[in-house]
């Protein structure tokens, strides 16, 4: 008795819907499907096998692109005395869609439990960048199209490195648009104000029971955002002279270079797709630095510890390169193993965390100055910042909208000092934009 399941289709005759069927499972998973089969398990049989097996190959050759044919396996059976088409499907590596209605809805689809679903815009445009072998994030669109973007701080930071600004062709040579002109998630990354942020979280101890302090970088362009981080990576990087015969030895906390290497690496390889940015979390023995999306396609854990460059984010890495925040050398995993070893890496299919332990000799004054730093996290708050703090503290589901109305600013003036106010770690939002609330974490 056949029965129907997410693995399995039953069809009691041949038509147009066994494109979309095997379609859905290339995108999903192994899957078969058994033509001349009732729905209810039933063998019907089929009585002409020779041509239904005919129109099959039709289908896989002809109307399913990219080509299909090696992970789809045709053959006919007698079952219950009957004939049977057996169509073994295998789940492939790119975004398979039906050639007459392109990469779209009706023509991109997905198994879901025992039917065949079409594929949204967003799982299109995701699916279709795995497919091409990278994280590449100027073919993925922006969610919100409709957003004006602003790129002030990655032009002024290109023309400080020497770089000519075409304003006709300035999205179109930095990749920030892509084939339909939309915005991509490049362009979210290195917009004036985004959605973007990095977490810095400080623990108590050695594990993350106790959090001490949490503070995004970021809702800014990422230049910004990294910037900000380094500098408070400095900050905490604090540095001892240890006076001996005849010389005295200044030491830090921990080897710069490889800090700063393993953020920006975190950075550069990121699967930003996926949404989720890296973090650094801060113990009282060690930084972890942790990135999303593992290893680059096509790149062993052996060339990666020779320091073999294989950008996941190719217009991200360019970009980057160009402002000096990377190299393409390969320096910075080999200069991490020659100071730490192999084994503060920690990869995985999914995530990459590099692990750096503390210098043992300065390590006592680390969580000293790491409290200071802290504590004058919110100093020095604008008069603007301070007028925003007073209109959320009298009601904090104040939306954007009405504190620029109140205080007679544009929108992004706001947005700008809620995302400095967030980084200052004095104000989190908690909830959606639209029916979320406003969290004061502290005085001012």
């Amino acid at each position: 008795m056949f029965q129907e399941t997410e693995s399995i289709e039953l069809k009691r005759i041949f038509n147009d819907t066994i494109e979309k069927e095997i379609v859905a499972f290339l995108n999903s998973h192994d899957g078969i499907i058994y033509i001349g089969v009732e729905d209810d398990g039933t063998v019907c049989g089929i009585q002409n096998v020779d041509t239904t097996m005919k129109d099959i190959s039709e289908v896989i050759t002809n109307k399913i692109l990219p080509n299909p044919q090696a992970l789809v396996d045709v053959k006919a059976i007698y079952e219950q005395g009957k004939m049977i088409i057996v169509i073994n499907v295998k789940k492939g590596n790119s975004l398979y869609y039906i050639k007459k209605y392109g990469r779209s809805a009706t023509g991109c689809y997905v198994r879901i439990g025992t039917s065949c679903r079409g594929m949204t815009e967003e799982q299109i445009e995701k699916g279709y960048a795995e497919s091409v072998h990278s994280a590449d994030l100027s073919i993925v669109s922006q969610v919100n199209n409709n957003q004006i973007l602003t790129f002030d701080i990655l032009k002024t930071n290109l023309i400080t490195k020497g770089f000519h600004m075409n304003e006709n062709t300035f999205y179109q040579n930095y990749s920030l648009v892509n084939v339909d002109g939309k915005y991509n998630l490049l362009a979210n990354l290195f917009a004036d104000v985004n959605d973007v942020s990095i977490q810095f979280a400080r623990f108590e101890g050695t594990n993350k029971n106790s959090l001490i302090e949490k503070t995004e970088y970021g809702y800014v362009s990422i230049i910004a955002a990294i910037n900000r981080m380094i500098d408070r990576l400095e900050a905490i990087n604090v540095t001892k002279s240890i006076i001996g015969v005849p010389y005295r030895v200044d030491k830090r906390l921990l080897d710069m270079k490889c800090l700063r290497e393993a953020f920006i690496n975190s950075i550069a390889h990121n699967s930003w797709i996926d949404g989720t940015p890296p973090a650094v979390y801060m113990f009282s023995d060690r930084i972890e630095i942790v990135s999303t999306g593992g290893l680059p396609k096509g790149l062993s854990i052996d060339e990666f510890y020779k320091g073999i460059s294989k950008p996941k984010n190719r217009e991200l890495m360019r970009i980057l390169s160009d402002l000096d925040f990377v190299e393409h050398t390969g320096y910075g995993v080999p200069k991490i193993i020659e100071i730490y070893g192999k084994e503060v890496f920690d990869i995985s299919e999914n995530f990459i965390r590099v692990t750096l332990p503390f210098d043992k000799d300065v390590l006592i004054e680390t969580l000293q100055v790491a409290d200071k730093v802290a504590d004058k996290v919110a100093d020095k708050l604008s008069d603007t910042q301070i007028k925003i703090m007073n209109l959320i503290i009298d009601n904090n589901n104040i939306t954007i909208k009405e504190i620029s109305e109140k205080l007679d600013m544009a929108d992004s003036g706001i947005r700008k000092n809620l995302a400095i106010l967030k980084d200052k770690g004095i104000l989190e939002r908690t909830g959606s934009n639209k029916k979320g609330a406003w969290k004061v974490l502290k005085k001012i």
